[in-house]
């Protein structure tokens, strides 16, 4: 596989379980946010939120892409805005891709382990990411797409049937983007 996509609400485990994917992979994993912005950069620059996230978002295709001409593997992208994932099958087609989408059930582990993280996210907003997770349950997936279950689920559990899907994956190059709303999809600039 070239490419491994670990998406879904914040709170879901995403940076936990690419950890642990990277880990055992020994393959390169960017997280979206680690792609310079340029008001982190240049303060003075002016840009909207809109146009620095779509430009963030190029910037860590061009990367990936680089990365696959080298000939890795397994490259693992994480914390990419929902909206994104819609993309994935267009900016990805000579490529072979697989997205993993992190979920929960119970809305409450979403809200406590927002609340109580020990890593360097700072995102508090468990309202919003609970209503992102209940739109990523009710929508169809995508090609080369999986639901995965992380609440009350140990992440070395995840991380095996991440592993497992990904060892029996059948990629799946057939994409049209007429049969997906992009009003199914949560975006942080729109």
């Amino acid at each position: 596989m070239d490419i491994i996509i670990i998406h879904g609400a914040p709170g879901n485990g995403k940076t936990t379980i690419s950890k642990k994917l990277h880990e055992a992979l020994k393959s390169p994993w960017f997280e979206f946010g680690w792609i310079p912005e340029f008001r982190m950069l240049n303060p003075h620059t002016e840009i909207s939120f809109k146009d620095e996230e779509k430009m963030s978002f190029e910037n860590l295709v061009l990367v990936c892409r680089n990365y696959v001409k080298h000939k890795f593997k397994n490259i693992i992208l994480s914390d990419l805005n929902d909206k994104r994932i819609l993309d994935i099958p267009t900016v990805f087609h000579n490529h072979s891709y697989i997205i993993f989408t992190l979920y929960s059930k119970n809305n409450d582990i979403i809200k406590e382990r927002i609340l109580k993280r020990d890593n360097t996210n700072t995102y508090k907003d468990f309202d919003q990411a609970i209503k992102m997770n209940n739109t990523i349950k009710q929508r169809p997936t995508l090609p080369n797409e999986y639901r995965i279950r992380t609440d009350n689920h140990p992440a070395d559990e995840v991380t095996n049937q991440v592993l497992q899907l990904l060892n029996s994956h059948q990629f799946n190059q057939l994409f049209n983007p007429k049969d997906y709303n992009p009003n199914n999809y949560f975006s942080y600039t729109d």
